[in-house]
């Protein structure tokens, strides 16, 4: 096996899998309807996750079935953005070759470096607008990360640091993080976020002492707090609202005033 990257072994059965298990594909011009279906679209709107994994995966995989793979992959990750924000080594452990995992992998990397460069021009005024933020810092984290969005007067973003120890020290080390942070950036304000790998949105003991000391620490020095918010990976939840939003469809629970501006109060 190669030991720089631990994949060549698994991609070579990936190759032969990829090769092997759709022998008996008979539906010749299925993949130019599914790609002349995109095409017509113009969207990926009205398709299944597993046809658009099947569409990505006619351009690593030729002359072959993909349809079951793809429910395989999708089955085995939970979703196509759990495939998508897999690793290259759970991919080829999956049954893919090499090309194919990093061709997935190239995708969702693509995908959180555009969420990047969007959360670095936000400006959050509001509730919603916090949750879009937190959940595109850390929906994708498998341990648990804290986050610090610092805001600018003007309530743009002017600063992210993050931590990937999470809350575990919030006596010594937490605090001067989160000064330095402020200080560093001039922020007016600040958002603390937070995922919860277990799929939790429960503020733990710890979550809720984090946040009333954090505001007795950070109001002498003329900084507000807007938030702390609990990310997983379809959710977040703000603390300061008690509101909870379904961030991977368009329902949500009801909320108090998610849209009124952070200085409504």
């Amino acid at each position: 096996m190669n030991k720089t990257n631990g994949t060549t072994e698994s991609s070579e059965a990936g190759k032969a899998r990829e090769k092997g298990a759709d022998v008996g594909y008979i539906h010749e011009n299925h993949r130019e309807r599914v790609r002349r279906a995109y095409i017509e679209r113009g969207d990926l709107s009205g398709m299944h996750e597993h046809q658009i994994l099947e569409l990505i995966l006619f351009y690593a995989i030729k002359r072959r079935d993909v349809n079951p793979l793809a429910h395989r992959l999708i089955d085995r990750f939970g979703s196509l953005r759990g495939v998508l924000y897999a690793s290259i080594g759970e991919l080829c452990s999956a049954g893919l070759s090499e090309s194919t995992a990093v061709l997935l992998k190239l995708i969702g990397d693509v995908g959180y470096a555009m969420d990047r460069k969007q959360i670095k021009e936000a400006v959050v005024q509001n509730t919603n607008d916090a949750l879009e933020v937190c959940y595109k810092l850390l929906f994708r984290e498998r341990r648990e990360n804290v986050a610090l969005v610092c805001l600018d007067a003007k309530s743009r973003v002017s600063k992210i640091s993050v931590k990937t120890d999470g809350l575990n020290d919030r006596v010594n080390a937490l605090p001067k993080w989160i000064v330095d942070a402020a200080l560093s950036s001039d922020a007016s304000a600040l958002i603390l976020t937070h995922n919860h790998p277990s799929g939790s949105l429960v503020p733990s003991q710890r979550d809720i002492e984090t946040t009333a000391m954090l505001e007795k620490l950070l109001s002498p020095l003329g900084i507000a707090l807007h938030d702390h918010i609990i990310v997983t990976q379809d959710a977040c939840y703000s603390m300061k609202r008690d509101y909870t939003r379904r961030m991977t469809d368009e329902d949500s629970s009801d909320s108090a005033d998610p849209d009124r501006s952070f200085d409504a109060g």
